[in-house]
């Protein structure tokens, strides 16, 4: 089984299975070149006999030198729609040997790799793009120069490293251009203290920095497993030991502020949080939890002003709070005054448990009043009644889902499978927010079973693919997503989104996390599962107009409308460990863009999520 699955290997490739082809190290007669050392050179006297001079080590390129650019620029890059253009270039160098040269590029300790089938690793020079970067964000970045002919493997033929390479060249930073309609004034990730002040009356369950303890009330999530970013949020107490009602706020009030923010020189103002919020019963009445921004005020009886941007009173309330959720809350009406702090709430009115936790703070200004007009690029709330004027829809911004909604003008879909229209013209189909619509589709989908021999230090053990070592069979199936959207999906550089991507010693490249789920069901029940490890997300194959030119690779990551990406149904982890499910007839259920754990709302931003799930009929048959 394991020469079928190398041969099938020969199948064109998906996203996430970086293929490293072994570069021609030998000519017809077996013998090696380009090793990385020189054997010798032979010569002839003028006496006609031959000698044999002492072999020359390769000697390595040297140091390539950054151009633009240049370290701690500021103002980087040009903008686009909702992102910064720009390009990384640096000084070509010449190799002593003669040998050829191509170059690696780092961007925040993430090597930009292509991804995708290629005839030659690395990149030729001098420049790199254009990169698709986000706003006033810092960037580092780094070369270094290497001589392709000098592959190192291991013994599984996997590429470690090159024989020849020169040391990496400075590393510069720089930040990109910001946008001209807005300005981050506070922003916090959590992962150190900023300053905020924890106060209140209650007896238990104060504010406190640092990663939550996982618990659970009569089955529902009661405290997170994990903050919403990386390292690091507010939460009202550690459970010890996972009990619930250890450390819930009880008896009084607990206040988290955040330290002052200047909201003097703009117009407007919003405040984009992660919050989780969990309350067991509310046979009493009033606020269990409240945001709000208190302005200094000496004539005010308590010295400030206060103007409440959220308060969750009720069980409708609080209903799916008790997950880690991205919402936006409009200072329209407040005054733009230096001094201005963020407060936090929590308060117990008495039975029930009560928890929350705040993550991924950002307060940004705004130069104009349109945010709180009522008319286009308004904010409104999508479960509101008629929450726009007539014409206009409330949808989601940006690329990640954070809760933020403005209304826009609806356009049209692009017509899947046959668009109907050409490349940069209006779509044919329905109306929608202007927005990516990602989907799973069984065109051109293969689905069959295989084996495996897992060894015990294989990365689809360490990663969770296969449930155990030894021979696994597996049902495999390729995981084909397009976008029918009216508008690309842009996520750039990894270093975008950095919550997005983990480094996997095993693999040794970054994945991206939570793009696909997969799962077996026999009716209702669930069987056996899987996730897709993904490398990047790209433009595979244009389903749209055949001639389109490619987009987005794996430096630059994206889908572009009108194109779909291609997990390979040969790649690892794109399958379900079936080892140990009994023949018969199941439902296999591809999940896209599904909410992560302890999410309320999918990860990308998408026109229509009610495309995301596709049931596919498949047969076990067994050994």
């Amino acid at each position: 089984m394991v020469t079928a699955m190398v041969v099938r290997m020969l199948r064109p490739l998906g996203l996430s299975g970086l293929l490293l082809i072994p570069l021609a190290c030998g000519d017809d007669d077996g013998s090696a070149t380009g090793s990385g050392t020189d054997e010798g050179t032979s010569t002839t006297t003028s006496e006609g006999s031959s000698t044999t001079e002492a072999p020359t080590e390769n000697q390595p390129p040297p140091m390539p030198m950054l151009v633009s650019p240049l370290d701690a620029s500021e103002d980087v890059g040009v903008v686009e729609e909702e992102t910064v253009a720009a390009e990384l270039c640096w000084e070509l160098v010449e190799d002593p040997d003669g040998d050829p040269v191509r170059y690696r590029v780092w961007l925040d300790d993430i090597e930009l790799t292509e991804g995708k089938l290629e005839t030659e690793p690395g990149w030729p020079g001098p420049c790199l793009g254009p990169l698709s970067f986000n706003y006033a964000q810092r960037y580092a970045w780094r070369v270094t120069a290497f001589d392709p002919t000098t592959e190192l493997l291991d013994d599984a033929g996997n590429r470690t490293g090159w024989g020849s390479e020169s040391e990496p060249s400075q590393t510069f930073s720089f930040t990109t251009i910001r946008n001209e309609a807005s300005t981050v004034l506070f922003e916090d990730d959590f992962e150190e203290d900023r300053g905020w002040t924890v106060d209140g009356d209650a007896n238990g369950g104060h504010w406190e920095l640092g990663d939550p303890t996982p618990a659970e009330y009569e089955g529902a999530v009661s405290s997170p497993e994990q903050c919403a970013g990386q390292d690091g949020c507010y939460f009202t107490g550690v459970n010890m030991e996972g009990y619930p009602n250890i450390a819930d706020v009880r008896g009084g009030t607990t206040t988290l502020t955040s330290p002052p923010i200047d909201l003097s020189g703009v117009e407007t103002v919003s405040v984009q949080v992660s919050r989780f919020f969990f309350k067991s019963e509310f046979p009493e009445t009033g606020t269990q939890f409240r945001a709000e921004i208190v302005l200094p005020d000496p004539d005010a009886p308590t010295g400030e002003q206060s103007f409440v941007l959220e308060e969750l009173e009720s069980e409708l309330d609080a209903s799916g709070a008790n997950m880690w959720t991205p919402v936006e809350y409009s200072g329209c009406g407040v005054p733009m005054q230096p001094e201005a702090r963020l407060r936090l709430t929590a308060t117990d009115l008495g039975e029930g448990i009560l928890e929350a936790a705040i993550d991924n703070v950002v307060v940004t200004g705004f130069f104009d009043h349109t945010l709180c007009d009522g008319g286009l690029g308004s904010v409104c709330d999508p479960n509101a009644t008629a929450p726009c004027a007539e014409g206009l829809g409330c949808c989601a911004q940006g690329v990640l889902n954070k809760g933020v909604f403005r209304c826009a003008e609806l356009v049209p879909q692009q017509s899947y499978p046959n668009a109907g229209n050409e490349p940069g013209q209006p779509g044919t189909g329905e109306l929608s927010c202007h927005a990516p619509d990602l989907f799973a589709t069984t065109i051109d989908m293969d689905v069959w079973e295989d084996e495996l021999f897992v060894p015990m230090d294989a990365c689809t053990l360490y990663e969770g693919c296969v449930d155990g070592p030894g021979w696994r069979r597996l049902l495999r199936f390729d995981t084909i997503t397009p976008n029918k959207g009216s508008r690309d999906l842009v996520m750039g550089v990894p270093s975008n989104h950095p919550d997005l991507f983990h480094y996997s010693d095993c693999h040794g490249h970054y994945h991206f996390d939570g793009y696909a789920q997969y799962d077996l069901l026999d009716g209702e029940d669930h069987v056996a599962s899987g996730h897709k490890q993904a490398f990047c997300l790209l433009d595979w194959n244009p389903w749209a107009w055949p001639d389109d030119e490619q987009g987005y690779n794996c430096v630059n990551q994206g889908i572009s409308s009108g194109w779909q990406d291609v997990y390979s149904g040969n790649l690892d982890c794109n399958w379900i460990d079936i080892t140990d499910v009994e023949p018969g007839d199941y439902t296999l259920r591809l999940s896209i863009n599904a909410p992560r754990e302890d999410t309320a709302v999918p990860l990308l931003v998408e026109s229509d999520y009610s495309n995301n799930v596709l049931d596919v009929p498949v047969t076990i048959e067994g050994p």
